[in-house]
């Protein structure tokens, strides 16, 4: 399994590898929480399962800062992209 596996970056390739990294922390934080979340409800009943529910928006938030790390590798590769299309399309037509 490796998340954001079909983006690629030759100028952002730390910021990519870090949100991958980020992404499977917060797939192991999900399921982490949902594994605490059923054996506190059924241990300690109400109490448990309002302390394993304070979890839940933290691991959300670890996907989202991971998927926001990605999109700005994403936005910097296609403003690559396109930049160095712009600027070989220039050479040719001025040859």
């Amino acid at each position: 399994m490796k998340p954001y596996k079909n983006l690629n970056s030759k100028n952002l390739g730390l910021l990519l590898l870090l949100a991958r990294v980020v992404a499977v922390l917060g797939i192991i934080s999900i399921v982490l929480t949902l594994l605490v979340f059923a054996y506190m409800t059924y241990s300690s009943g109400l109490f448990g399962l309002t302390r394993s529910l304070s979890f839940i928006p933290m691991s959300v938030s670890i996907l989202l800062i991971s998927g926001l790390m990605a999109a700005i590798v994403a936005f910097e590769e296609n403003y690559r992209i396109r930049t160095e299309h712009l600027v070989n399309g220039n050479k040719i037509s001025l040859s």
